[in-house]
């Protein structure tokens, strides 16, 4: 197997076919930046063309012939089904070859066209499992599914943080069910990659599971930050995804009166999607901003970003963010799982009410404190983060798939009598 593409391996530019379903001419968040970065650096190694699949954003029903630069060559919408046979809720407990998990599925019309569509390709990539079980297909050949968020890990997160023995056995119940599904994916698909090596690990660890972690944009001039006054911290997420309306609602709950406690003036921004709206925006010293084009300039005015996340799969793409813009971070030992940093040199980690409080602190006490951990993130950052330092992990990737495509064509070929 080759580490990267050579003249051997592929004579011709690969024609690589992605599937997605978000917006990639819209708001940036942590799964649509990552399609559209992973996109671009496919159209490096061969010609990308895209297929809208599944239950759509909002705002991108309005897109026909092209989305974040790239040929929209087709539209497969998910229904919504329901269970209502006993055998199939059986199935849908028990075995893990049964797609319909998520209640929505293509129609059969939209399945054949993809189907053809395919045919035509060297390569589909494939972003998230919902999309793959969506379209009803078991086997996809030649492909790589890339499963940002693995669904077990999910739930397992949910079931330590829940209330009660009955919530925690439901979610015992979910992870049980992905951990059977997720046995099966290297039946299904030539190559699944991941966000971390810890997800590597828990996929199996073979040599068809590889790391593409979740970068970041270089920007164009060094980042400088200008602290406000009074100090300002930060939270960027999409409060319509309810681990980020949890976590930073035990943040506001918590936390905040700790730090208010201390030094009255600081001010909380709350950036993104449904921020606007209550009960965020009537939190005492904070404003809540909404969607802004200008992160960058808004970020520069931080003292420090805060990740108090405690339920999720894969990576968040909250931490090389606050990395390449120089903010200096405060997060729960989840929101930088996934990620090479030392607690302490490249950011503060604390997980009870005290611990957070008093590392917000810390950072907003100490100006130099702030100014050391912002300089390691960002080094860290520009070894490892940027979408240009991982471009050799998805040529790899890529070059993996169709060397073993290639070896398959050359096995299944009859023989010249």
């Amino acid at each position: 197997m080759t580490d990267k593409l050579t003249s051997e391996t592929v004579r011709i530019r690969p024609r690589i076919l992605c599937l997605t379903s978000h917006n990639l001419d819209g708001p940036d968040h942590g799964a649509t930046l990552r399609a559209r970065n992973l996109f671009q650096l496919l159209a490096r190694i061969g010609e990308v063309r895209v297929v809208l699949a599944g239950p759509f954003e909002e705002g991108i029903e309005t897109a026909t012939k092209s989305l974040g630069g790239f040929e929209l060559v087709d539209v497969v919408r998910f229904h919504p089904t329901r269970l209502r046979l006993v055998p199939d809720r059986f199935r849908y407990e028990f075995d893990p070859r049964f797609l319909d998990t998520h209640g929505l599925q293509a129609c059969s019309s939209d399945r054949t066209r993809l189907r053809s569509l395919m045919a035509c390709h060297d390569l589909v990539w494939i972003h998230g499992l919902r999309i793959a079980n969506g379209c009803g297909f078991w086997r996809w050949p030649n492909s790589v599914l890339d499963i940002d968020d693995i669904p077990s890990g999910f739930h397992r997160t949910e079931m330590e943080e829940a209330a009660g023995a009955i919530q925690k056995l439901r979610c015992y119940r979910q992870v049980l069910q992905w951990r059977r599904r997720e046995k099966t994916l290297l039946e299904r698909f030539e190559a699944v990659c991941v966000c971390s090596e810890a997800d590597r690990r828990e996929l199996g660890g073979t040599d068809r599971v590889f790391v593409v972690p979740n970068g970041f944009a270089l920007p164009k001039q060094t980042p400088v930050r200008r602290p406000a006054t009074p100090p300002r911290i930060g939270f960027v997420g999409n409060f319509q995804y309810k681990p980020n309306r949890q976590g930073i609602g035990w943040f506001i709950n918590r936390v905040w009166p700790l730090i208010l406690k201390v030094m009255p003036q600081t001010r909380l921004r709350l950036v993104g999607n449904g921020s606007e709206n209550e009960p965020w925006r009537t939190c005492q010293n904070a404003d809540g901003l909404g969607w802004i084009a200008d992160l960058e300039g808004e970020m520069a005015t931080w003292s420090l970003a805060i990740v108090p996340v405690f339920v999720g799969g894969g990576t968040r793409v909250k931490i090389p963010a606050a990395f390449s813009r120089k903010c200096p971070m405060v997060s729960t030992a989840l929101g930088a799982y996934g990620y090479e940093v030392v607690a302490g040199r490249d950011l503060l980690i604390a997980d009870s009410v005290e611990d957070f409080a008093s590392s917000c602190l810390r950072i907003l006490q100490d100006a130099a404190e702030g100014e050391r951990l912002a300089e390691s993130g960002w080094q860290k950052f520009l070894s490892q983060w940027t979408w240009d330092a991982l471009a050799n992990r998805v040529e790899t990737v890529v070059g993996a798939v169709l060397e073993r495509s290639k070896i398959k064509a050359r096995s299944e070929a009859p023989a010249i009598q």
